[in-house]
């Protein structure tokens, strides 16, 4: 799971820092830069799996528009992405060999520089690439979220030495660098100059060899970012189909199946937990079409019978899906879901946040699974039922807004409007994030406005 994240350079984010919980909400009105805090975390992810063009090409807008504009004509020259993780303790790769960590909490940092070659055409290029651990004696993180008693499930104990050096490194020598991946595991020292570099460093590493970067990588690969389309969720799955979801919903027949396989009473449980939700509906199956080589959701209704998944409504296969999430035992790491209410009746939303919640981790069981969810959101109604559950340290609220920022661009100062997020902390609660008083006071009142709609003063 991600618990911080730093931008700079990213379409509306200037030295732009936050954390997260197992839980996190962001909440704003349209146009505030929710959807942008997805975008860096998606570009970063597709960062650790291929090169620099064919990543910043995949992204929203032309490549050049992902560099924060100062005004016209004028793009910052540098990305950078710095993230803060908690990942598992035991990992393995695709060769069947795993390996345990040391540590589990890792700082990754990544600037990329756009350039113009000698065709003055923009080219892409790493400057800066950083993975290393995040030492206990400055786990803020660990202390305020995890308790205590159960902190060494998650943050194992060193019992000889300490690391010092990092997993990756930059070194710069002038104005020549290159990168380095010392020893860790039974590899290392391997170095590589930067004008070489098409691609990050963290996207060369495939086995455990490398064990904390593999770690890091496949914690960023497994980033599940849902964008659910109603059609996609009403198809069949033909046989040779992913048996994982896509992000917009492709393949729930196939995952079902591959759940129902691995552990049928996975099925039971996700049918009893859709009933308890929606408690006209008696169960949820899957059936295997063998004529038309497709598997399809087969629903049991107390009033309608029997009927596929071609039927439901949007609201139901959302729920659907958080179920089947919620039970499948291979699914571990950051689920993003954007708008989560989308066809969603307004009394089914606390329903909604009910089971997102179950999906997160819960630091106060050490048998939980490492299940993080952040969602962004610009309903008032999710906001209110969410700020319900913020008696745990596991559920957050975070306010987005756009706010005018004095910046120098070409020597002159220039003010930008940039993307600035503030956790919301009710009045009787304790502030475990960086931000000040004042700012938590003028955060509440624009809560408030926000929800003007809704009786809140009892919450915030």
């Amino acid at each position: 799971m991600i618990t911080k994240i730093e931008i700079h350079g990213f379409k509306s984010f200037n030295n732009f820092e936050m954390e997260f919980t197992p839980l996190t909400v962001v909440a704003g009105t349209n146009a505030s830069g929710k959807s942008n805090l997805f975008d860096a975390l998606h570009l970063l992810q597709k960062l650790t799996e291929t090169d620099l063009r064919t990543a910043f090409s995949g992204e929203r807008g032309e490549p050049l528009e992902l560099f924060t504009q100062y005004k016209e004509n004028n793009y910052a020259k540098i990305i950078s992405i710095n993230v803060e993780m908690l990942v598992d303790n035991y990992i393995n790769d695709n060769w069947g060999v795993d390996a345990t960590l040391k540590y589990t909490r890792l700082r990754y940092e990544l600037s990329i520089e756009r350039r113009k070659n000698k065709l003055d055409l923009d080219e892409l290029h790493v400057i800066h690439e950083e993975l290393r651990n995040i030492k206990h004696d400055d786990d803020d993180w660990v202390r305020n979220f995890i308790p205590n008693q159960n902190k060494y499930t998650w943050r194992p104990k060193v019992s000889v030495g300490r690391r010092g050096k990092p997993y990756i490194q930059t070194i710069k020598d002038g104005n020549t660098i290159s990168f380095k991946i010392p020893q860790d595991g039974k590899a290392g020292g391997k170095s590589t100059p930067g004008n070489a570099v098409s691609q990050t460093i963290l996207s060369s590493i495939n086995s455990v060899d490398f064990p904390h970067a593999f770690a890091a990588k496949e914690e960023i690969r497994k980033w599940k970012f849902l964008q659910l389309n109603p059609e996609a969720l009403r198809q069949p799955s033909k046989y040779l189909s992913e048996s994982s979801l896509s992000p917009e919903g492709d393949n729930l027949a196939a995952t079902l199946f591959r759940i129902k396989q691995d552990n049928e009473f996975n099925i039971k449980l996700i049918s009893r937990k859709l009933n308890n939700l929606l408690p006209n509906i008696v169960e949820v199956d899957v059936l295997d079409d063998k004529p038309n080589q497709q598997y399809l959701v087969k629903v049991k209704s107390e009033e309608e019978g029997e009927y596929t998944s071609r039927v439901l409504s949007e609201g139901t296969l959302r729920l659907l899906v958080l179920c089947v999430l919620l039970y499948d035992d291979t699914f571990k790491g950051l689920l993003c879901f954007e708008e989560p209410e989308n066809g969603i009746h307004p009394s089914r939303i606390n329903t909604m946040v009910e089971l997102l919640n179950d999906l997160s981790i819960d630091f106060y069981d050490p048998e939980s699974p490492l299940r993080q969810v952040i969602i962004n959101t610009h309903s008032p109604t999710l906001v209110s039922n969410t700020i319900k559950l913020q008696n745990s340290k596991k559920v957050s609220i975070w306010f987005s807004r756009l706010v005018s920022k004095k910046i120098t661009s070409q020597n002159k100062p220039k003010m930008i409007k940039v993307t600035k997020m503030l956790p919301v902390i009710p009045n009787q609660q304790k502030n475990l994030f960086k931000s000040s008083k004042e700012e938590q006071r003028l955060t509440l009142t624009e809560v408030k406005k926000y929800l003007e709609d809704f009786t809140t003063d009892e919450y915030l």
